[in-house]
């Protein structure tokens, strides 16, 4: 039963540009957890699951996605998600919110703004989740929806969030994303009102790199 579960996740989070590793424990209960996200210290030896090539029944499980309960609201653009199988971490494909800062760091302006939209969007609710592969820090990237409505390109609409300007994942509306964020610039929503004081969240990362 393992080995099936491994082989439907595996294709689910296939073609990724960067190395997943997926952990599976059982804990104190009895349990089985799978999950992107390293199992609690307190947990002993934890397994680290290794690609399987699945059989082609399998391939009903990939895109267009599978549906998660959202955990944790972390930012603008990550959160955590849950369903019977899988816990993954998140960061929502191709936008950038500002940045929230760390430490004594101060985040960006309209940061609070943008994790408390994307918070009334998903927190606590069921989401369908569209995978494009995996990004930094061990993440699903993803186009998040609440029913038929794309998260990511309503952040892009309200102004808290610009097109991604690092690489482009394949599969996603870029032309839509640029209308939506041309859009709110147009009309100085959120973000865009700082008018010349405006920093990229990604200009910001590389001004304060993670130590």
């Amino acid at each position: 039963m393992i080995q099936i579960v491994l082989a439907v996740l595996m294709v689910t989070l296939a073609a990724a540009p960067a190395r997943a590793e997926i952990y599976f424990w059982t804990d104190k209960a009895g349990v089985k957890h799978f999950s992107n996200v390293h199992p609690p210290r307190s947990t002993s030896r934890p397994g680290i699951a290794k690609e399987t090539k699945a059989k082609p029944k399998a391939k009903a499980a990939t895109t267009p996605g599978r549906r998660f309960k959202v955990l944790a609201v972390y930012d603008g653009d990550s959160i955590k998600v849950k369903d019977a199988h899988l816990t993954l971490m998140v960061r929502l494909a191709g936008i950038d919110a500002p940045e929230t800062g760390r430490g004594t760091l101060p985040g960006q302006p309209f940061s609070r703004e943008s994790k408390r939209l994307l918070k009334k969007m998903v927190a606590g609710k069921t989401v369908t989740i569209k995978s494009h592969g995996m990004g930094s820090y061990n993440r699903q990237l993803a186009e998040v929806f609440v029913k038929e409505v794309n998260v990511n390109l309503a952040l892009l609409q309200a102004g808290l969030a610009e097109v991604y300007r690092g690489k482009t994942v394949k599969g996603i509306d870029r032309k839509r994303y640029r209308k939506a964020e041309a859009d709110a610039r147009r009309r100085l929503r959120g973000i865009w009102s700082l008018g010349s004081r405006y920093q990229s969240p990604r200009a910001w990362r590389r001004q304060h790199p993670r130590k």
